[in-house]
């Protein structure tokens, strides 16, 4: 009798195999990790910028100017020139002020150009002018001229448009000029000063400039002549000039 070959069920030999792999670790179970979303930044974690914080500063003071309104004229605005009113400067050099109604009265100060004063009496008539009491508010009262009609020195304050320099635009200052100033020539409004080539009455005269102009202090003082004397330089000038004859101021610093 013919033996029948043993008949292994199917499943059989597969789950032999799948049990020496699992005795000789050839068979692993791999767990792919599920990725992370990146992490939101909280409100604490969130990169700060900083901003950058100016320093205070301290900003200079912008200098008040003034100038005349077309209209009414200057001689219509000096016409109007009342006690009690107030007025304004219009001399580019200032004005002198004086004990006296007079240009021979003594000179007891100086306003400034765009200066503004209180008229106290006035007008009195003197040497071709029309002098006015004023009152500048800081302790400084004596007498002015008016100047003339076609280029008053003194208008009403009202008849003045007030404008606005730059900050840092020098101003005349009342002290003794020094080496190295920058100095502007403050003689009568029309009066011109004469610029020497060397300190003295008899040196040769090698200009004349205008109320106004400006000059820097090079070298000085010199005593000449009952005067004293200063080396200026400007843009186109350089020479020797007086500061004043005691009375009357022709050189004033500049600040």
């Amino acid at each position: 009798m013919e033996a029948k070959p043993i008949r292994w069920p199917i499943g059989l030999p597969v789950a032999m195999l799948l049990f020496a792999m699992l005795a000789c670790g050839g068979f692993q179970v791999r767990v792919t990790p599920t990725p992370k979303p990146s992490p939101t930044a909280t409100a604490a974690e969130s990169i700060m910028v900083p901003t950058a914080t100016l320093s205070p500063t301290t900003e200079p003071t912008a200098v008040t100017t003034a100038t005349i309104v077309p209209s009414p004229s200057p001689a219509q605005a000096a016409a109007s020139l009342a006690i009690g009113g107030k007025a304004s400067v219009m001399a580019g050099g200032g004005l002198n002020v004086r004990a006296q109604a007079s240009s021979k009265g003594k000179q007891i100060g100086r306003l400034n150009a765009k200066a503004i004063v209180t008229l106290l009496e006035g007008p009195v008539q003197a040497d071709n002018y029309a002098w006015w009491k004023v009152d500048n508010s800081a302790g400084l009262i004596g007498w002015v001229a008016a100047g003339p009609a076609n280029d008053p020195w003194l208008v009403p304050a009202a008849a003045v448009t007030v404008t606005v320099q730059p900050p840092g635009t020098p101003q005349l200052v009342n002290r003794a000029i020094k080496l190295g100033d920058r100095v502007q020539v403050t003689t009568a409004p029309g009066q011109p000063l004469t610029v020497r080539d060397s300190a003295g009455k008899t040196a040769t005269a090698i200009a004349k400039v205008m109320p106004g102009a400006q000059f820097t202090v090079r070298d000085g003082p010199v005593k000449q002549d009952g005067l004293t004397w200063w080396e200026l330089e400007g843009d186109t000038v350089k020479g020797w000039a007086a500061d004043g004859d005691g009375v009357d101021r022709w050189l004033t610093p500049l600040e």
